[in-house]
């Protein structure tokens, strides 16, 4: 990951790195909402909670970076994808004061080009029912809703509805030769 060929003109992705820590704590600090929709992070978000699932998220074979503006650097949230190699998850959230800036659709659309790159044949994510924003996110970029299933999150009482949201490329492509949906779609 060490190509830094992963950006827009607004946004940069990096590897995340530890002391990526104190800005989780700072972000989610007051957003109870946005640490319930993380995969392992307690509430709070204690600066340990967070060293924590940076440690997870960053051992070999995980792919979760940083999300930056160009510009000034700010960081603005973190998204990784991983698991399936030809169908790979993708996971994602802003901090609250960055939102509905269209952050979260650039972040994703640098990720979906990037994976394409990779050979995968799509993408996979999942949002909580009480999440709209994130799956109109999902929605702008092609992806499609495909159902819900129960996951375990801890965090939110153990087995909870999930939304199921899948990117196939080679869909998305005969939709762009066709003049439909293709690739994000302006916020």
């Amino acid at each position: 990951m060490a190509d830094m060929r992963l950006r827009s003109p607004r946004v940069a992705l990096r590897p995340l790195r530890a002391e990526d820590a104190e800005w989780l704590v700072v972000l989610l600090g007051d957003d109870r909402d946005a640490v319930l929709g993380m995969s392992h992070v307690l509430w709070p978000c204690t600066p340990a909670a967070a060293r924590e699932w940076i440690a997870r998220r960053t051992q070999p074979g995980a792919t979760t970076l940083a999300i930056t503006r160009v510009g000034d650097g700010a960081f603005l949230g973190t998204i990784g994808f991983g698991g399936l190699r030809e169908m790979p998850s993708v996971g994602y959230w802003i901090g609250r004061r960055f939102r509905n800036q269209g952050y979260a659709t650039e972040a994703l659309q640098i990720v979906i080009t990037h994976v394409r790159g990779l050979g995968a044949k799509g993408l996979q994510a999942e949002t909580f029912p009480e999440n709209p924003a994130s799956a109109r996110v999902l929605a702008k970029c092609g992806f499609r809703k495909r159902g819900v299933v129960r996951r375990n999150h801890p965090a939110r009482g153990g087995l909870v509805p999930v939304c199921i949201h899948i990117l196939h490329f080679a869909t998305q492509d005969a939709e762009s030769n066709a003049g439909g949906v293709g690739g994000c779609r302006a916020q």
